[in-house]
């Protein structure tokens, strides 16, 4: 809304001077106002799109959580749900974010950047499973845009001041309890995203000393660990979140 309020003001600024200058200036000036209206128009075109897919989202957001059913302080996800779509594999919701979503999982890591639940093009994208993923493997992997509107990864943030909290992935049934244990950034996606290390308590280690908060995890014994993966503000790095499975 700024850009657009700042490009309103420089084509009165502009047109107000065709009347004080000669005749060569005034068709430079023409021509730099009708590019700046041609730029105002397409960020109205893209604002209304955002605001549209948003909308979307909500709508989405809103329907789905009929099927999440609590009972005990247990979750439990109505397995009808697999016919809003049939990519669905669990829900995941994190303490201390918004973040509360059906998860899917597609057929590469691709189509959900760019399409919602109901597989339409939308640039909010979905919450979305490796879709190497096996639930067996050391690392689960789940992905999602860092929205400005703070949709889908978009409160992710809020964990860097927060006391860390619990993920919950409801899966198959199953109600995965996962305690987080390190938040940092960075611009390599290569190891964190791997499924299996050749050592789990060392990578742990590792990722213990990466984190920008200490969240007071020390001598974490587990099978498996979850991680989210987000994209930064400024689109250049990543926002990376490890949580350990709770022992039973």
């Amino acid at each position: 809304m700024k850009c657009i309020k700042k490009t309103i003001n420089n084509v009165f600024f502009i047109w107000y001077n065709l009347y004080i200058v000669g005749d060569a200036m005034k068709k430079v000036l023409r021509i730099v106002a009708i590019l700046l209206i041609l730029v105002m128009i397409t960020s109205l075109i893209n604002l209304f799109s955002w605001y549209k897919e948003n909308n979307r989202v909500k709508k989405i957001v809103s329907t789905v959580s009929e099927y999440l059913v609590i009972e005990d302080e247990v979750y439990r996800v109505d397995e009808e749900i697999k016919e809003v779509n049939e990519d669905i594999v669990g829900w995941l919701k994190v303490d201390n974010t918004k973040i509360n979503y059906p998860v899917v999982k597609g057929e590469d890591n691709k189509f959900y950047l760019t399409h919602d639940l109901d597989k339409n093009k939308n640039s909010a994208g979905w919450i979305f499973m490796d879709y190497k993923n096996n639930l067996d493997d050391q690392n689960i992997v789940i992905y999602g845009h860092h929205r400005r509107d703070g949709s889908m990864f978009g409160t992710i943030d809020k964990l860097f001041k927060s006391n860390g909290g619990k993920i919950t992935l409801v899966i198959n049934g199953e109600n995965r309890i996962y305690q987080i244990f390190s938040i940092y950034k960075t611009t390599s996606t290569d190891y964190y995203a791997s499924r299996n290390f050749d050592n789990l308590e060392e990578t742990i280690k590792e990722f213990l000393d990466k984190s920008e908060v200490d969240f007071k995890q020390k001598d974490i014994s587990t099978e498996q660990i979850i991680t989210l993966s987000t994209c930064t503000n400024d689109n250049k790095g990543r926002i990376v979140v490890h949580a350990y499975k709770k022992l039973t």
